[in-house]
């Protein structure tokens, strides 16, 4: 069956005329600009309201951060450096990590 984009029907269209994932300009919450608010509970779909999840992914979100910061302190004040023989392995290893670039693949 080929479908045509005149025979593809949303997932769900909402009474003010947007889409399943559609925010809104007019801001009914602080902070959240989706139609459903925060939730707990989505009236819509089997699922929590976008917003609800949104706070406890930037609630892991910013504990990486703080960990992350604490961590590095640690490192950079509490552990004495190791010795490390600068030798054309070490230059090697060094060249070949630049080069792999950012993602490391």
């Amino acid at each position: 069956m080929v479908f045509t984009s005149e025979s593809q029907v949303p997932v769900l269209q909402l009474p003010n005329g947007q889409g399943y994932f559609g925010a809104t300009v007019v801001q009914r919450q602080p902070l959240c600009h989706d139609i459903e608010g925060w939730g707990p509970l989505s009236s819509l779909r089997y699922d929590f309201t976008p917003c609800f999840l949104d706070v406890w992914i930037s609630i892991v979100a910013a504990g990486g951060i703080v960990s992350g910061a604490g961590a590095l302190w640690y490192l950079l004040h509490k552990c004495t450096p190791q010795p490390v023989k600068q030798d054309w392995h070490f230059y090697t290893k060094l060249v070949s990590a630049l080069a792999s670039g950012p993602s490391g693949g």
